[in-house]
């Protein structure tokens, strides 16, 4: 049977271990607030070894400062008021000052030692808060970045969709529009589409997509926006000379920004001018080329030698294309984001776009645009996505039922297109 000094050893010994190994800090004062003991894990945070802490006023050694570095009073300090009042104090938010004179945040615990109705001393158990504090902060500024992000997406988002209004709808022409966010709340981006009615009748298309994402792209998007409509609506000129005028003007006005886009007009074929005959006239800004659905379901890019985007160079020459517009064709304008994905390239994005479209021509305008988004988009993408779609009816009908009531500005006068 093991005597009672083998059991008191074993004991101390346990007791000795577990203050060895405890990753907390544990001091023990004599009645003066002096140390009497120390654990391996208090000279460790505090940068002083034993030998330079045992017999020394605690409270001098490594709290004589408040974190300002003002002094902090013995009779404020909490270890102290456990020593004076026989109490355990907790005290969540203090420091100590370490040997090389650096603060580290502790968050302490003093519990008095009484011996026979007297406070002979306290132990106090301390951590160390350094990392916590430091997960704290990040996490505040993690919280700090998100709201910002939320807010400025929600500006960006307010204003890109104050800026993309419903298309006119001109006699016999079916003008359809969809915008999709990215999935990203901070990443709102400058894609936009625009149609409106020229004072000859002729029906002005847009698509375009800013370089960039956020504010900075959605404003950017809303002067280029502005630019085109502006410098478009009152003349006859051609859609490539148009888009040169955007160009020397944005820069003139000091628009930096980089853009690919189309311009577009539906006007009458100018040798059949009363037989309800179209031409699509339009010119590219190194844009995704534009689509035409024929009513039999077979598609065709009308793809063109590449002209510079918006912003490289107002000087360079571009060029205009012209195709039939036949009735009951659709023509389809879209920007990247439907058909440019991660796992492939933009070939295969635009043939996938012409199976997905392969069954649907004969669907009302508005019910394919929400199929094809839904089979090319069953989510939210990492861009944002814009289309614009057309399709002319014959005169000689009345306009369909599906394509929904005529739409035209009051200072136009029954559009010809």
């Amino acid at each position: 049977m093991p005597s009672s000094g083998d059991e008191l050893s074993r004991v101390v010994a346990r007791y000795e271990w577990v203050l060895a190994h405890v990753a907390d800090g544990i001091y023990g004062l004599d009645a003066q607030g002096r140390v009497e003991f120390l654990n391996p894990a208090a000279a460790r945070i505090t940068g002083y070894g034993e030998g330079e802490q045992l017999g020394h006023d605690q409270h001098a050694l490594l709290h004589g400062r408040r974190p300002d570095g003002s002094p902090y009073p013995k009779h404020e300090c909490p270890v102290w008021q456990a020593i004076t009042t026989g109490r355990t104090v907790t005290a969540p938010d203090e420091v100590f000052w370490r040997s090389d004179g650096s603060g580290v945040p502790v968050e302490l615990i003093a519990v008095p030692t009484v011996e026979e109705g007297a406070v002979t001393g306290v132990v106090v158990s301390f951590r160390d808060l350094t990392l916590r504090r430091a997960a704290e902060q990040q996490a505040a500024q993690l919280a700090r970045l998100s709201r910002e992000n939320v807010a400025t997406r929600a500006l960006a988002d307010r204003l890109q969709r104050a800026l993309l209004t419903p298309p006119p709808e001109p006699d016999h022409l079916h003008v359809a529009v969809r915008y999709h966010p990215a999935e990203d709340d901070a990443q709102v981006g400058g894609d936009w589409y625009d149609a409106f009615l020229q004072p000859d009748g002729a029906t002005v298309l847009v698509i375009g997509d800013v370089v960039g994402h956020g504010s900075d792209a959605a404003a950017a998007m809303g002067q280029l926006r502005g630019l085109v409509r502006a410098l478009a609506y009152d003349n006859e000129e051609t859609p490539a000379a148009t888009l040169t005028r955007v160009d020397r003007a944005a820069r003139g006005l000091a628009v930096s920004t980089l853009a690919t886009s189309i311009l577009a007009r539906v006007e009458r074929h100018p040798d059949v001018p009363v037989a309800g005959r179209r031409v699509l006239r339009w010119s590219s800004a190194g844009h995704i080329a534009p689509v035409l659905l024929a009513p039999d379901g077979s598609s065709r890019l009308l793809e063109t030698p590449p002209d510079l985007m918006l912003g490289v160079d107002p000087d360079t020459s571009r060029r205009d294309h012209e195709v039939d517009l036949h009735d009951h064709h659709t023509l389809l304008l879209v920007t990247d984001g439907l058909v440019e994905r991660r796992d492939q390239d933009l070939d295969a994005g635009l043939r996938a776009l012409q199976e997905a479209l392969s069954d649907l021509a004969g669907r009302p305008l508005d019910e394919l645009l929400d199929t094809l988004l839904r089979r090319l988009l069953p989510r939210a993408g990492r861009d944002d996505v814009a289309v614009v779609a057309v399709r002319p009816y014959p005169e000689d009908r009345p306009r369909p039922p599906e394509a929904g009531p005529n739409a035209v500005p009051p200072c136009i006068d029954r559009p010809t297109t």
